[in-house]
């Protein structure tokens, strides 16, 4: 069984001073916890790198999965993805077998910074060779918090950043989605991610046949 997964081939931070990069201030929908909606967080991590890391707060599941996928980042011990060697390619993954109507995402990071006018969300229905797109740039996201943080070798960042998705408007039954983002550069240390759905229906648990992509090549699609 295949899950749908897009597979992508300055500071000095030293481990031992990163701490859990958790939330200031979090983007918590309205809708969060109500009927027809799903919650998943991460707030310490176990894969460093082309594994799954399962959210926190529920059972393992794989209706949601989140990767990095830039080579040389390691797991801190404070449970954080840190960039040690190289840039952090974030992605995050929901299923659903209904239509997934809004969607938001979280993160809590520090040191050098998200690309934020590189991120992508992209989407499908879940069937082979069905209806998919890619929502980019995302230029309306949200610095829920900043502050710039001298790590005691060259200046940096602590930044709680969200976006958020109404997808009522495509035509299509989305029941597969996936934010990615990639850092900046090396040094940059994820503490904390959560995303919240909200579908049209209830979905039934357990999982779904989906579609796996190799690369970035099918269905670049823009939302208009």
């Amino acid at each position: 069984m295949n899950r749908f997964v897009i597979g992508v081939g300055g500071l000095a931070l030293t481990v031992s001073s990163i701490a859990n990069a958790g939330y200031v201030v979090e983007d918590v929908p309205t809708w969060r916890g109500e009927d027809n909606t799903a919650h998943y967080e991460w707030e310490t991590f176990a894969s460093p790198y082309g594994k799954p890391n399962f959210a926190n707060n529920v059972p393992p599941t794989a209706d949601a999965m989140l990767f990095n996928f830039g080579e040389d980042a390691i797991i801190t011990g404070a449970g954080n993805i840190y960039g040690y060697g190289g840039a952090l390619n974030i992605h995050t993954y929901g299923y659903s077998d209904t239509d997934i109507q809004d969607v938001v995402f979280n993160f809590a990071t520090m040191g050098t910074e998200i690309d934020y006018t590189g991120a992508m969300l992209a989407w499908n229905d879940g069937t082979e060779g069905g209806e998919s797109g890619i929502i980019m740039p995302l230029s309306d996201y949200n610095m829920n918090y900043y502050e710039e943080v001298d790590f005691g070798q060259g200046p940096g960042a602590i930044a709680n950043v969200s976006w958020s998705f109404d997808l009522s408007d495509i035509s299509a039954d989305i029941r597969e989605i996936g934010l990615i983002w990639s850092s900046d550069t090396n040094n940059i240390s994820l503490g904390t991610a959560s995303m919240d759905l909200r579908f049209a229906g209830i979905p039934a648990p357990g999982a779904l046949a989906l579609l796996g992509l190799a690369g970035l090549a099918g269905g670049r699609r823009r939302r208009h």
